[in-house]
């Protein structure tokens, strides 16, 4: 079978795997707690170490990409008031593969829901924008 003249051309990065790269290279050293870890299905009662960038305000949103499997990527915002935390763990292709909700320390893993996925949407694009903008 003869090969087409033309290769196809490598993909090109999406800007969403250019924030996970942004945060390997030049995020802070920081762990996620072992239940975390445990509920999201991605160690088993371990820390596991990961590259993070964090946004204090009001609420706090994390960006954090596992050191040891980059195709590990968890989103988080916390609202300290309500005393809540929520989980998204995606994938290097942004899919959303699970949702964590920890209230007052308890953890509820579930399947995203519609408004889950809209809120993931919402912050996996505020962290693309963030470290991984469009060039002019």
């Amino acid at each position: 079978m003869a090969q087409s003249p033309n290769p196809a051309a490598p993909k090109m990065k999406t800007r969403f795997a250019g924030a996970i790269d942004q945060t390997l290279e030049r995020g802070r050293d920081a762990l996620l707690p072992p239940h975390v870890s445990t509920l999201l299905g991605i160690a088993q009662e371990k820390e596991v170490p990961v590259k993070q960038f964090v946004e204090m305000a009001e609420l706090i949103r994390g960006f954090d990409v596992s050191a040891d499997d980059r195709k590990n990527v968890v989103i988080f915002v916390e609202n300290r008031a309500e005393k809540e935390t929520t989980y998204y763990l995606t994938s290097r292709s942004g899919t959303l593969r699970k949702v964590l909700a920890v209230r007052e320390g308890i953890g509820y893993p579930r399947l995203p829901s519609k408004e889950d996925r809209k809120v993931f949407e919402q912050e996996k694009q505020t962290w693309v924008d963030k470290l991984a903008p469009k060039h002019p």
